[in-house]
């Protein structure tokens, strides 16, 4: 039998469940909700969890935990990095304020760009995490309410790197999913521009990567799959693609300018970087099929 006193989180009775197709998946243990809201697009919820301190959930899915940066910080630094020098950044569906925080670490920027479809997500973000929502505040930020493939629609500038930080597939901002999105981030981004997009599970979703592969091949001379393992992910792991019009882009690696960035991170660093682009087979397969 358990001791309370030696584990007293045994008492709470609310679990968040994020599950693959309902049948397995990850179990978080929460102390309470925190908040609770509706936009037209999705339910927003925030916890507070004793593993992972504070959890946004849109839609029912984890998107963001407190205690763990490992998405964001792949989501933005291999692309910085192999990027010569990165001045104007687009990241489409950066509501929650952690692509922008992982950006702004890097001085050469001098504009970042966030389009988020659902005002109440950053709403939410300035009021329970204050350290995600302190980018907004940044002179270099501007932060846009709109559909993603809108905005870049009718921009009028092109941008170094664009970071399709979208929700889970099939989530409230289809658009982000379809070739023409795809044809009009390659042409917003300058010639040596590096695109990147999150492709959720490459086992749990192995169909939407190969589609995504397909569809963005017309418009990429190179398109480099890469992972990385995140616990809060029910499968624990998550896959991106990068992808650039030039096929030398994506074999620079900016060394000294990792040097600067290195303390500054928790999971990211040149081994990553380079170990994140060396798929187990099985993926290969999946990517090949």
């Amino acid at each position: 039998m358990n001791d309370v006193s030696l584990y007293p989180e045994s008492i709470s009775s609310l679990w968040i469940q994020n599950l693959i197709n309902g049948l397995s998946g990850l179990a978080i243990k929460a102390k309470h909700a925190v908040f609770c809201g509706a936009s037209p697009f999705q339910k927003v919820e925030v916890f507070e969890t004793y593993s992972f301190g504070k959890v946004l959930c849109l839609g029912g899915n984890i998107v963001l935990t407190e205690f763990e940066d490992t998405y964001h910080e792949m989501m933005v630094h291999p692309a910085m990095l192999m990027h010569h020098e990165p001045r104007q950044v687009c990241c489409i569906g950066g509501g929650d304020g952690s692509c922008l925080k992982e950006v702004l670490k890097h001085p050469s920027v001098e504009k970042i760009v966030v389009v988020e479809i659902d005002q109440l997500v950053p709403e939410t973000i300035r009021n329970y995490f204050p350290s995600f929502a302190a980018g907004f505040n940044d002179p270099r930020t501007e932060l846009v309410i709109d559909d993603g493939y809108n905005f870049l629609k009718s921009a009028e500038r092109t941008y170094d790197s664009i970071l399709v930080d979208s929700y889970d597939p099939g989530g409230p901002v289809q658009s982000l999913e379809t070739a023409d999105f795809h044809r009009i981030v390659s042409e917003r981004l300058d010639d040596k521009g590096i695109a990147v997009f999150q492709t959720d599970s490459p086992l749990i979703r192995s169909k939407f990567i190969q589609t995504t592969i397909q569809s963005l091949s017309p418009f990429f001379s190179r398109i480099r799959p890469y992972i990385c393992s995140i616990r809060s992910f029910p499968d624990g792991i998550c896959s991106f693609l990068a992808c650039a019009r030039q096929n030398n882009v994506l074999d620079r690696f900016d060394q000294q300018r990792y040097n600067n960035l290195a303390l500054l991170c928790n999971y990211y660093n040149s081994d990553i970087h380079t170990g994140a682009f060396l798929l187990p087979q099985y993926i290969k397969n999946i990517i090949n099929a």
